[in-house]
C-alpha cells in the first residue's frame, strides 16, 4: 500500500507561491528576512536522490542519474503532466564555481510492480544532462574538474547560485576527466611551468624520449555518441597512437617508475596506490583474452608463451586468473544506469579507481573501457542486445582519491518502445563493463575479468509510438503537440523537448533557428519530402527550406545535409540521422510564422504555427518593449557628474516591459551588491516594472571605487530551439568617494 504524501509534498508549489521562504531555503538574505519560515526543510531525499554525476570526455556531456524511489508523490500518473525533476551543474575549473546549465527529467506516479523475474520495478533512475564546452589543455597537463550537480523536484535552482539548497533533492559532487586538445602549442609551455600543474620540464622530455608524447598531438577517435546539438568532428591529425607493448608496459609499471610517478600525485592515498604494483594479468588482458577466444594460432600461441617467459611472466597463470569469471572492480566499477527519456538515451556511469593500471599516460594511446548495453523492453526476460560505447581510458596521477567518474552514453530509437500512457513503461536494462576487451554481445549474463555488470529499471515515457504517418513531431525544440495550434504560442505544460527543461507556463514564442523533427519511422524510409514556411501576419506565400542543416547516424558520425532542387529531401531514418532532423528554419522579425510538411504524391500532410520575437527587449525602438535605467534627476544635478559620498542613499527610475517579458534583476560592477543594500518599488522580480518603479542603493557597504549598476531584463523566447532567457543589460556608472 502506498505511503501517504505528506502536505509539505502534495501541495509545494501553493506553498511556495504563498511564500517562496515558506521551508527556509530563500537565498536572499533581504526577502528571506521579511518573509517568515513556517516549516524548516532542506535537502529532503525522501521521493530522489542523486544516484551518479559524470562526465562523457568523448561527448563532452555533463550528467547526472535520478533515482525515484517512491510510485506516489509526483502529483500523477503518465497520463498527467506529472512533474519536474530539475538538475543544474556547476564545473570548477580551479577558480571557483562555473554554471553549466540546468536539464530536466519529467516524472510520474507509477504503481509498484515487478518485471519478469519477480523482481521490484522501484526504484527506477533517470538521467539529465547538458553539453558542456569545456577547458581544454595539453593532453601533458591533464584537466580533472570538479562538478557540482543541483537536484530539485518543481523548482529550478537559480541560475549562477553554487550554494543554491533544494527542498526537495540534494546537491553532490565528483571529479572528471576532460578530453584534452589535440596540439601542443608553445603557449603551452606557460601552463607546463605553472606552479598548480604537478609536472616539470624533466618528465616532458622523458614522455617525449620515450614515445609517449608525440608531437603533434592527434585528437582522440571520436569513440562515443556525439552531442545532441552537436558540431561537425575534427579531422584526424597527427600519428596514429599505437598502444604499448607488453614489454613496454612491464617495463612502465616496475616499482623505480611508479616511485617516481608516485611523487606527482597531489593526494597522499593516490601515492600510496601508485606505488601498487599492476598485475600482469591487468596490463596482458586484451593479449591473454584474444589468446582464449580461439582466434589465435597454436604458432602465435606458442611464440606469445615463450615472450612471457623471457619476461618471467607467468603466461598460463595469467590465463588461468582471467578465466575466472568472478568480475575485479578494484580498478573500475559501473556505478550508475538510467535512461535520459528527453535525450533518447542510456547512461552507465563508472568509476575509475586508481592512478595506474590504463596502460600509459594521457599522451599515449592508453586503452578503453567498453560498456555494453542490454534491455528487455518487451518484459519477457529476453534481454536484447543494444550496443556497446567505448571510452578512452588512461593512468592520472593527478586524480583525486576518490577516483574519476565517467560516463558511457547510448543512443536509442524510443520512439520503436513507447505505449499509451495508461501502461507503466517500466523496463529492465543492463550494462555490462570491461577493461580493454570488449564483452560478450551475445550473452547479457557473462562477467568480463576487469568491470562488473549492473541492472536497474527505465521509464520509457508514453508517447506516439510509429504508426507509418509523416507529421511534425517537434518544431522550434517544443514537441507540436505543446504549441497552440492557432498561436504558434507554447502552452502551459510545454518543455524543450531534448533536455526536458520546462517553458514558463505564460506561453513562449520562438527566435532564432527553428529546427524541424519528424519519426524517424522505418516505414516512412525512401519517402520524398520538404519543409515550406510562410509569414502568416503579412499573408505571405509557401517558400522551400532550403538551408543546409546538421545530422548525427547511430555511430556519432556527423554530416551536413543540403536540400535539393525546391527542398525536396529524402525521410530520416534513425541510423542515418537519429534525431529525425527535417531542417533548419532561420527566422527573422516578429510575426507569426508557418511551417508545412509536403510530401511527394501526398501534398501537405501537416502544418504547425509559430509565434516569433526576434526583437531583443533593451535593444527594441518600441519604449513599450525596453528596459530603461536612470538615477534620480534632483540628485543627479546636485551630486554632479554620478559621484557620490560614501554613505549616501541613492535614488533612480527604472522600467522593464516586454511583450514576452520573463524577469528582471539588479547587479553591481565590479564588487557584487551588499546584502539588502538595494531596495526596488516591484516585488517580485517576474512581474513587469511600469515606467516610474523606483529603486534604492545604500551605498554604506561600498568601498570607494567606480561602480556600475546594471539592470537585466530577460524575455520568455525559446531561442535556436534550445534555450530560454535571453537578456539585455542596461548599465548606468557611478562613483563613491
Amino acid at each position: 500500500m502506498p505511503r501517504e504524501i505528506e502536505p509539505s509534498r502534495r501541495s509545494f508549489r501553493k506553498l511556495i507561491a504563498a511564500n517562496p521562504n515558506h521551508f527556509g531555503t530563500l537565498n536572499d538574505d533581504a526577502l528571506a528576512a521579511l518573509l517568515p519560515v513556517l516549516e524548516p526543510k532542506k535537502s529532503d531525499t525522501g521521493y530522489e536522490e542523486i544516484g551518479c554525476v559524470s562526465y562523457s570526455p568523448e561527448r563532452d556531456r555533463l550528467e547526472a542519474t535520478i533515482v525515484i524511489k517512491r510510485a506516489t508523490g509526483y502529483s500523477g500518473g503518465p497520463c498527467t503532466k506529472g512533474s519536474v525533476e530539475w538538475v543544474r551543474f556547476f564545473v570548477d575549473f580551479g577558480a571557483g564555481w562555473v554554471d553549466a546549465g540546468a536539464a530536466a527529467a519529467r516524472v510520474f506516479d507509477v504503481p509498484l510492480g515487478k518485471d519478469c523475474e519477480g523482481a521490484p520495478d522501484h526504484p527506477y533512475v533517470h538521467v539529465a544532462g547538458v553539453v558542456l564546452s569545456p577547458l581544454r589543455r595539453f593532453c601533458a597537463t591533464p584537466v580533472l574538474p570538479r562538478v557540482r550537480a543541483i537536484l530539485s523536484w518543481e523548482q529550478e535552482p537559480t541560475a549562477g547560485d553554487p550554494g543554491y539548497l533544494p527542498v526537495w533533492g540534494e546537491v553532490q559532487e565528483d571529479t572528471v576527466q576532460i578530453r584534452p586538445r589535440r596540439r601542443f602549442y608553445p603557449t603551452d609551455i606557460a601552463a607546463l611551468l605553472a606552479p598548480a600543474v604537478q609536472l616539470d620540464l624533466a618528465v616532458l622530455e622523458k614522455l617525449i624520449e620515450s614515445e609517449a608524447l608525440p608531437i603533434p598531438i592527434p585528437e582522440p577517435d571520436p569513440i562515443g555518441p556525439v552531442a545532441l546539438n552537436p558540431q561537425p568532428l575534427p579531422p584526424k591529425e597527427g600519428p596514429v597512437l599505437v598502444p604499448f607493448s607488453v614489454e613496454k608496459l612491464a617495463r612502465i609499471y616496475q616499482p623505480d617508475k611508479l616511485k617516481v610517478l608516485a611523487e606527482h600525485a597531489v593526494d597522499r592515498k593516490v601515492a600510496k596506490l601508485a606505488l601498487e604494483p599492476v598485475p600482469p594479468h591487468r596490463f596482458a588482458a586484451a593479449e591473454a583474452t584474444m589468446a582464449m577466444s580461439g582466434a589465435v594460432k597454436p604458432i602465435a600461441l606458442a611464440n606469445v608463451s615463450l615472450a612471457y617467459t623471457k619476461l618471467d611472466i607467468d603466461w598460463g597463470a595469467i590465463l588461468g586468473i582471467l578465466d575466472d569469471g568472478k568480475g575485479d572492480t578494484s580498478y573500475e566499477e559501473l556505478e550508475c544506469l538510467g535512461l535520459d527519456d528527453a535525450a533518447a538515451q542510456l547512461v552507465a556511469t563508472f568509476r575509475v579507481k586508481r592512478p595506474t593500471g590504463f596502460s600509459g599516460p594521457p599522451c599515449s594511446a592508453g586503452s578503453t573501457e567498453y560498456v555494453a548495453f542490454w534491455a528487455d523492453f518487451d518484459d519477457d526476460c529476453r534481454s536484447t542486445y543494444l550496443g556497446t560505447v567505448k571510452v578512452a581510458a588512461h593512468d592520472y596521477i593527478t586524480m583525486p582519491a576518490t577516483g574519476l567518474s565517467y560516463a558511457a552514453i547510448l543512443p536509442l530509437d524510443l520512439t520503436a518502445y513507447r505505449r499509451l500512457c495508461e501502461e507503466p513503461g517500466l523496463h529492465r536494462v543492463r550494462a555490462v563493463l570491461s577493461w580493454n576487451t570488449p564483452p560478450s554481445t551475445t550473452d547479457p549474463d557473462a562477467v568480463p575479468h576487469w568491470g562488473n555488470r549492473l541492472d536497474t529499471h527505465v521509464h520509457v515515457l508514453p508517447g506516439r509510438p510509429y504508426d507509418g504517418v509523416a507529421r511534425l513531431t517537434i518544431v522550434g525544440g517544443v514537441a507540436t503537440g505543446e504549441i497552440d495550434p492557432s498561436t504558434g504560442v507554447t502552452t502551459p505544460v510545454a518543455h524543450i523537448a531534448y533536455n526536458g527543461s520546462v517553458l514558463d507556463a505564460r506561453g513562449c514564442p520562438f527566435a532564432g533557428r527553428v529546427t524541424v523533427h519528424g519519426p524517424t519511422d522505418p516505414a516512412l524510409a525512401g519517402t520524398s519530402y520538404r519543409l515550406l514556411v510562410r509569414d502568416v501576419t503579412s499573408s505571405g506565400s509557401d517558400n522551400p527550406v532550403m538551408t543546409p542543416f546538421f545530422v548525427v547516424d547511430n555511430n556519432a558520425i556527423g554530416s551536413w545535409i543540403t536540400p535539393g532542387a525546391g527542398g525536396w529531401l529524402t525521410w530520416p531514418v534513425w541510423t542515418t540521422n537519429t534525431l529525425g532532423t527535417l531542417g533548419y528554419i532561420d527566422s527573422i522579425g516578429d510575426d507569426l510564422w508557418e511551417t508545412s510538411l509536403e510530401v511527394s504524391g501526398s501534398g501537405v500532410v501537416d502544418t504547425q504555427r509559430f509565434q516569433l520575437d526576434n526583437t531583443l527587449n533593451a535593444a527594441s525602438v518600441d519604449p513599450a518593449n525596453a528596459a530603461h535605467l536612470a538615477f534620480d534627476p534632483g540628485q543627479l544635478a546636485q551630486q554632479g557628474c554620478g559621484k557620490f559620498t560614501q554613505g549616501m542613499t541613492i535614488h533612480g527610475t527604472y522600467d522593464a516591459r516586454d511583450a514576452w517579458f520573463d524577469s528582471w534583476s539588479f547587479s553591481l560592477l565590479p564588487f557584487p551588491l551588499p546584502v539588502g543594500s538595494l531596495t526596488t518599488s516591484v516585488l517580485p522580480n517576474t512581474s513587469e516594472a511600469p515606467v516610474g518603479s523606483t529603486w534604492t542603493l545604500d551605498t554604506s557597504g561600498l568601498q570607494p571605487c567606480g561602480y556600475v549598476l546594471r539592470l537585466s531584463s530577460s524575455d520568455r523566447a525559446v531561442v535556436n530551439s534550445a534555450w530560454t532567457g535571453r537578456s539585455v543589460p542596461v548599465d548606468i556608472g557611478f562613483c563613491i568617494e
